[in-house]
Protein backbone atom coordinates (compact mmCIF):
# COMPACT_ATOMS: atom_id res chain seq x y z
CA UNK A 1 0.00 0.00 0.00
CA UNK A 2 1.56 3.37 -0.93
CA UNK A 3 0.80 6.74 1.29
CA UNK A 4 0.41 9.86 -0.83
CA UNK A 5 3.04 12.39 0.29
CA UNK A 6 1.87 15.02 2.76
CA UNK A 7 2.48 18.63 1.68
CA UNK A 8 5.11 20.37 3.47
CA UNK A 9 2.64 22.83 5.27
CA UNK A 10 1.51 19.04 6.86
CA UNK A 11 4.79 17.95 7.95
CA UNK A 12 5.11 19.94 11.17
CA UNK A 13 1.84 17.78 12.19
CA UNK A 14 3.45 14.52 11.54
CA UNK A 15 5.55 13.65 14.50
CA UNK A 16 7.47 10.30 14.89
CA UNK A 17 6.04 7.14 16.26
CA UNK A 18 9.34 6.94 18.82
CA UNK A 19 7.94 10.46 20.61
CA UNK A 20 5.35 7.94 22.31
CA UNK A 21 8.16 5.89 23.77
CA UNK A 22 9.84 9.55 24.95
CA UNK A 23 9.19 8.10 28.81
CA UNK A 24 12.26 5.24 28.25
CA UNK A 25 14.74 7.90 27.62
CA UNK A 26 16.07 7.08 30.95
CA UNK A 27 16.00 3.56 30.44
CA UNK A 28 19.12 1.67 31.78
CA UNK A 29 21.70 0.74 28.48
CA UNK A 30 22.45 -2.93 28.57
CA UNK A 31 25.95 -2.85 28.67
CA UNK A 32 27.88 -5.00 31.35
CA UNK A 33 31.29 -5.56 32.10
CA UNK A 34 32.71 -9.48 31.42
CA UNK A 35 34.46 -9.70 34.56
CA UNK A 36 31.37 -9.83 36.51
CA UNK A 37 30.34 -13.39 35.11
CA UNK A 38 34.65 -14.08 34.59
CA UNK A 39 37.04 -12.41 36.83
CA UNK A 40 39.50 -13.36 34.15
CA UNK A 41 37.65 -11.57 31.11
CA UNK A 42 38.12 -8.07 33.21
CA UNK A 43 38.76 -6.22 29.96
CA UNK A 44 35.85 -7.23 28.04
CA UNK A 45 32.77 -5.06 28.04
CA UNK A 46 29.45 -6.92 26.62
CA UNK A 47 27.17 -4.38 24.58
CA UNK A 48 24.20 -5.04 21.60
CA UNK A 49 24.42 -3.55 18.29
CA UNK A 50 21.71 -2.89 16.58
CA UNK A 51 21.80 -3.08 12.28
CA UNK A 52 19.65 -3.15 9.45
CA UNK A 53 20.60 -5.54 7.19
CA UNK A 54 21.97 -3.52 4.12
CA UNK A 55 25.19 -3.43 2.23
CA UNK A 56 26.40 -0.54 3.45
CA UNK A 57 26.29 -1.67 7.31
CA UNK A 58 29.08 -4.83 6.60
CA UNK A 59 31.27 -2.39 8.38
CA UNK A 60 29.44 -4.25 11.60
CA UNK A 61 29.53 -7.19 10.21
CA UNK A 62 33.26 -7.40 9.75
CA UNK A 63 34.36 -5.58 12.50
CA UNK A 64 32.82 -8.74 14.02
CA UNK A 65 34.57 -11.37 12.00
CA UNK A 66 37.63 -9.64 11.73
CA UNK A 67 37.90 -9.96 15.52
CA UNK A 68 38.44 -5.95 15.85
CA UNK A 69 35.46 -5.58 18.46
CA UNK A 70 36.80 -8.22 20.58
CA UNK A 71 40.70 -6.62 19.93
CA UNK A 72 39.10 -3.47 21.15
CA UNK A 73 37.88 -5.14 24.06
CA UNK A 74 34.05 -5.35 23.14
CA UNK A 75 31.69 -8.52 23.41
CA UNK A 76 29.22 -7.66 20.84
CA UNK A 77 25.70 -9.15 20.14
CA UNK A 78 24.71 -7.89 16.82
CA UNK A 79 20.79 -7.59 16.41
CA UNK A 80 19.56 -7.05 13.01
CA UNK A 81 16.62 -4.27 13.69
CA UNK A 82 14.05 -2.54 11.35
CA UNK A 83 15.09 0.69 9.07
CA UNK A 84 14.74 4.10 9.83
CA UNK A 85 12.58 5.96 12.74
CA UNK A 86 11.31 2.03 13.55
CA UNK A 87 14.62 1.30 15.21
CA UNK A 88 15.08 4.05 17.49
CA UNK A 89 12.42 2.48 20.21
CA UNK A 90 14.88 0.16 20.55
CA UNK A 91 17.93 1.83 21.22
CA UNK A 92 15.82 4.83 23.77
CA UNK A 93 14.56 1.40 25.86
CA UNK A 94 18.00 0.11 25.72
CA UNK A 95 17.02 -3.37 23.79
CA UNK A 96 20.32 -2.22 21.45
CA UNK A 97 23.56 0.46 22.85
CA UNK A 98 23.88 1.35 19.50
CA UNK A 99 22.87 1.48 16.17
CA UNK A 100 22.66 1.98 12.63
CA UNK A 101 20.21 4.25 11.18
CA UNK A 102 19.91 7.21 8.39
CA UNK A 103 20.88 10.89 9.82
CA UNK A 104 16.84 12.08 9.29
CA UNK A 105 15.93 9.75 11.25
CA UNK A 106 18.40 10.73 14.08
CA UNK A 107 17.62 14.12 13.93
CA UNK A 108 14.08 13.75 14.18
CA UNK A 109 14.53 11.60 17.05
CA UNK A 110 16.76 14.38 18.78
CA UNK A 111 14.20 16.95 17.41
CA UNK A 112 11.54 15.07 19.71
CA UNK A 113 13.85 15.47 22.72
CA UNK A 114 15.01 12.31 22.38
CA UNK A 115 18.12 11.78 24.05
CA UNK A 116 20.34 10.33 20.95
CA UNK A 117 24.05 10.94 20.33
CA UNK A 118 26.38 10.35 17.76
CA UNK A 119 28.40 8.13 17.36
CA UNK A 120 30.29 7.40 14.21
CA UNK A 121 29.85 7.90 10.51
CA UNK A 122 29.52 4.80 8.34
CA UNK A 123 28.77 5.84 4.36
CA UNK A 124 28.12 8.71 1.90
CA UNK A 125 25.87 8.74 -0.78
CA UNK A 126 27.35 7.95 -4.16
CA UNK A 127 26.12 5.87 -7.42
CA UNK A 128 25.03 2.87 -4.63
CA UNK A 129 21.83 4.65 -5.03
CA UNK A 130 20.33 5.25 -8.17
CA UNK A 131 16.85 6.32 -9.65
CA UNK A 132 15.43 4.06 -11.53
CA UNK A 133 12.12 3.83 -14.21
CA UNK A 134 10.53 1.57 -15.95
CA UNK A 135 12.54 0.24 -19.18
CA UNK A 136 9.75 2.01 -21.60
CA UNK A 137 9.32 5.45 -19.54
CA UNK A 138 9.77 8.77 -20.97
CA UNK A 139 11.47 9.84 -18.17
CA UNK A 140 15.21 9.93 -19.13
CA UNK A 141 16.50 12.52 -16.54
CA UNK A 142 15.76 13.68 -13.01
CA UNK A 143 14.35 17.13 -14.53
CA UNK A 144 11.26 14.83 -16.25
CA UNK A 145 9.68 14.06 -12.73
CA UNK A 146 8.03 17.00 -12.60
CA UNK A 147 4.28 15.80 -12.37
CA UNK A 148 5.35 12.44 -11.36
CA UNK A 149 5.38 9.75 -8.73
CA UNK A 150 8.58 8.45 -7.00
CA UNK A 151 8.59 6.04 -4.55
CA UNK A 152 10.90 6.72 -1.56
CA UNK A 153 11.27 3.67 1.60
CA UNK A 154 9.99 6.36 4.10
CA UNK A 155 8.65 9.96 3.69
CA UNK A 156 10.58 11.62 6.84
CA UNK A 157 13.48 10.32 5.52
CA UNK A 158 16.63 11.69 3.86
CA UNK A 159 15.60 10.52 0.15
CA UNK A 160 12.90 13.53 0.85
CA UNK A 161 15.11 15.81 1.56
CA UNK A 162 17.62 15.11 -1.51
CA UNK A 163 14.33 14.65 -3.79
CA UNK A 164 13.33 18.05 -2.53
CA UNK A 165 16.66 19.57 -2.65
CA UNK A 166 17.07 18.86 -6.51
CA UNK A 167 13.67 19.91 -7.19
CA UNK A 168 14.37 23.46 -5.89
CA UNK A 169 17.97 23.52 -7.64
CA UNK A 170 15.44 23.45 -10.68
CA UNK A 171 13.22 26.41 -9.62
CA UNK A 172 10.34 23.48 -8.76
CA UNK A 173 8.37 22.99 -5.58
CA UNK A 174 7.73 19.98 -3.77
CA UNK A 175 4.29 19.51 -4.83
CA UNK A 176 5.53 19.37 -7.92
CA UNK A 177 6.38 15.27 -7.69
CA UNK A 178 4.25 12.96 -5.42
CA UNK A 179 5.99 11.41 -3.13
CA UNK A 180 5.13 7.72 -2.02
CA UNK A 181 6.00 5.95 0.93
CA UNK A 182 6.81 2.15 -0.07
CA UNK A 183 8.84 -0.63 1.53
CA UNK A 184 12.68 -1.03 -0.72
CA UNK A 185 11.18 -4.78 -1.82
CA UNK A 186 8.14 -3.80 -3.40
CA UNK A 187 9.49 -0.79 -5.10
CA UNK A 188 10.85 -2.67 -8.57
CA UNK A 189 7.46 -4.61 -9.61
CA UNK A 190 5.36 -1.09 -8.38
CA UNK A 191 7.44 0.95 -11.12
CA UNK A 192 7.16 -1.98 -13.41
CA UNK A 193 3.64 -2.24 -13.61
CA UNK A 194 3.05 1.15 -13.66
CA UNK A 195 2.12 1.72 -9.94
CA UNK A 196 4.63 4.64 -9.94
CA UNK A 197 6.35 6.30 -12.21
CA UNK A 198 10.39 6.53 -10.57
CA UNK A 199 11.75 4.64 -7.55
CA UNK A 200 14.59 5.21 -5.21
CA UNK A 201 16.96 2.05 -5.23
CA UNK A 202 19.90 1.58 -2.31
CA UNK A 203 21.88 -1.51 -2.62
CA UNK A 204 21.39 -4.48 -3.09
CA UNK A 205 18.17 -3.49 -4.65
CA UNK A 206 19.77 -1.37 -6.93
CA UNK A 207 21.74 -4.20 -8.52
CA UNK A 208 18.11 -6.26 -8.34
CA UNK A 209 16.80 -3.23 -10.54
CA UNK A 210 19.21 -3.28 -12.96
CA UNK A 211 19.37 -6.85 -13.52
CA UNK A 212 15.40 -7.13 -13.72
CA UNK A 213 15.26 -4.51 -16.59
CA UNK A 214 14.65 -1.80 -15.52
CA UNK A 215 16.25 2.06 -16.53
CA UNK A 216 18.25 3.92 -14.39
CA UNK A 217 18.28 7.45 -14.91
CA UNK A 218 20.67 9.19 -12.72
CA UNK A 219 21.94 9.13 -8.89
CA UNK A 220 19.43 9.74 -6.08
CA UNK A 221 22.34 11.88 -4.60
CA UNK A 222 22.87 14.42 -6.98
CA UNK A 223 23.56 18.32 -7.39
CA UNK A 224 23.08 20.15 -3.77
CA UNK A 225 22.73 16.42 -2.05
CA UNK A 226 25.79 15.26 -4.09
CA UNK A 227 28.29 13.48 -1.32
CA UNK A 228 24.91 13.73 1.63
CA UNK A 229 25.45 11.62 4.65
CA UNK A 230 23.46 9.05 4.70
CA UNK A 231 24.05 6.58 8.00
CA UNK A 232 25.61 6.70 10.93
CA UNK A 233 25.74 5.04 14.35
CA UNK A 234 23.75 6.69 17.24
CA UNK A 235 23.64 6.18 21.13
CA UNK A 236 21.95 7.80 23.91
CA UNK A 237 23.68 10.48 25.82
CA UNK A 238 23.75 7.89 28.99
CA UNK A 239 25.22 5.44 27.42
CA UNK A 240 27.98 7.67 26.21
CA UNK A 241 28.46 9.46 29.17
CA UNK A 242 28.45 6.45 31.24
CA UNK A 243 30.66 4.08 28.41
CA UNK A 244 33.72 6.79 26.98
CA UNK A 245 35.65 4.01 26.47
CA UNK A 246 33.12 1.76 24.86
CA UNK A 247 32.94 4.68 22.37
CA UNK A 248 36.56 4.78 21.63
CA UNK A 249 37.28 1.17 20.99
CA UNK A 250 33.86 0.95 18.95
CA UNK A 251 35.17 3.93 16.39
CA UNK A 252 38.72 2.49 16.25
CA UNK A 253 37.00 -1.22 15.25
CA UNK A 254 34.72 0.03 12.99
CA UNK A 255 37.23 2.44 11.28
CA UNK A 256 39.22 -1.03 11.30
CA UNK A 257 36.96 -2.57 9.06
CA UNK A 258 35.59 0.70 7.18
CA UNK A 259 39.33 0.54 5.63
CA UNK A 260 39.17 -3.28 4.73
CA UNK A 261 36.00 -3.12 2.66
CA UNK A 262 36.64 0.59 0.56
CA UNK A 263 36.57 -0.43 -2.90
CA UNK A 264 37.18 -4.11 -1.98
CA UNK A 265 34.90 -6.21 -3.59
CA UNK A 266 35.41 -10.02 -3.16
CA UNK A 267 35.40 -8.97 0.62
CA UNK A 268 31.55 -8.02 0.18
CA UNK A 269 31.32 -10.82 -2.04
CA UNK A 270 31.88 -13.34 0.83
CA UNK A 271 30.31 -11.02 3.58
CA UNK A 272 26.84 -9.21 2.06
CA UNK A 273 25.16 -12.83 1.12
CA UNK A 274 25.74 -13.79 4.57
CA UNK A 275 23.74 -11.16 6.56
CA UNK A 276 21.17 -10.35 3.66
CA UNK A 277 18.58 -12.68 1.44
CA UNK A 278 20.70 -11.49 -1.93
CA UNK A 279 22.42 -14.49 -3.60
CA UNK A 280 25.31 -14.89 -5.14
CA UNK A 281 24.69 -13.16 -8.86
CA UNK A 282 23.08 -9.98 -7.02
CA UNK A 283 26.84 -10.08 -4.56
CA UNK A 284 28.83 -10.33 -7.85
CA UNK A 285 27.43 -7.28 -9.69
CA UNK A 286 27.41 -4.65 -6.59
CA UNK A 287 27.99 -1.26 -6.61
CA UNK A 288 29.99 -0.74 -3.27
CA UNK A 289 29.01 1.99 -0.94
CA UNK A 290 31.17 4.37 -0.07
CA UNK A 291 32.56 4.56 3.32
CA UNK A 292 33.05 6.98 6.50
CA UNK A 293 33.22 6.93 9.63
CA UNK A 294 34.49 10.42 10.17
CA UNK A 295 31.33 12.91 11.26
CA UNK A 296 30.94 15.39 8.47
CA UNK A 297 29.19 17.89 10.91
CA UNK A 298 29.16 20.82 8.33
CA UNK A 299 27.68 18.16 5.88
CA UNK A 300 24.80 16.85 8.43
CA UNK A 301 23.93 20.30 9.51
CA UNK A 302 23.38 21.37 5.88
CA UNK A 303 21.13 18.21 5.75
CA UNK A 304 19.21 19.42 9.13
CA UNK A 305 18.72 23.14 7.38
CA UNK A 306 16.85 21.48 4.33
CA UNK A 307 14.95 19.56 6.63
CA UNK A 308 13.87 22.32 8.61
CA UNK A 309 13.46 24.39 4.97
CA UNK A 310 11.14 21.34 3.46
CA UNK A 311 8.76 21.13 6.97
CA UNK A 312 10.53 17.91 8.19
CA UNK A 313 11.46 19.30 11.13
CA UNK A 314 9.82 22.36 13.17
CA UNK A 315 12.94 24.28 14.25
CA UNK A 316 16.64 24.47 13.98
CA UNK A 317 18.64 21.51 15.07
CA UNK A 318 22.59 22.23 15.92
CA UNK A 319 23.69 19.05 14.98
CA UNK A 320 26.82 19.61 17.24
CA UNK A 321 25.94 19.48 20.36
CA UNK A 322 24.62 16.06 19.04
CA UNK A 323 28.30 14.69 19.07
CA UNK A 324 29.84 12.20 21.40
CA UNK A 325 33.22 13.92 22.10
Amino acid sequence: MTISQPRPAQKRAQLLGIAAISALALAACGTSSASDADPNAADTTTINVGYFPLVHTSTIVHADQAGYLEEAGLDVELMQTEGGAAAIPSLISGDVDILYSNYTSILLAAEQGLPVALVSGNDVAKDDHGIFVAEDSDIEEFSDIEGKSFAVNNLQNIGTVSVYAQLEELGLSPDSVDLVEMPNPDMAPAVANGNVDAIWQVEPFQTIATQSGLKRIGDMFAGPAADMPVGGWVTTKEFAEQNPDVIAAFREALGQSSADLQDNHELHLELVPQYTEIDDAVAQDLTLPHYDTELNIDALQYGADLMEEYGITSGPLDVAELVVE
